[in-house]
């Protein structure tokens, strides 16, 4: 999990120097810090709605949704419908992964912007 989490952290580490190098042609510390809030930000809202779909929230919904449309040109049963695993039963990713790359992303940018208005 560590690993994985180092190796992730400097991927993003790379992609926010590259990326306005690439873009820009230029690296300055401002646009290290706009590229490094988008990727924390990306990484948080990609935890953020694993958690929240992994929690049952949508699970009502998507029963609704299974109830109301037909499969292959026949109305389903109760007991197909039920047979249907939720969503947030088919969702076993984890979400911790994402959730620390973007805190530990989201420090390095507040660093960054204290270095930048001192």
């Amino acid at each position: 999990m560590i690993r994985k989490l180092f190796t992730l952290f400097i991927m993003s580490l790379i992609a926010a120097i590259l990326l306005p190098l690439i873009i820009y042609h230029k690296l300055t510390l401002f646009l290290f810090i706009n590229t490094s809030f988008i990727i924390c930000a990306f990484f948080l809202f990609v935890s953020l709605l694993l958690i929240t779909v992994k929690s049952g929230f949508f699970d009502a919904f998507t029963y609704g949704f299974r109830r109301m449309f037909v499969s292959k040109g026949k109305e389903l049963s109760k007991k197909e419908v039920d047979e249907i695993p939720p969503v947030s039963k088919l969702i076993q990713f984890d979400h911790s992964l994402f959730l620390f790359n973007g805190i530990v992303m989201a420090v390095i940018m507040l660093i960054s912007l204290f270095i930048y208005y001192n």
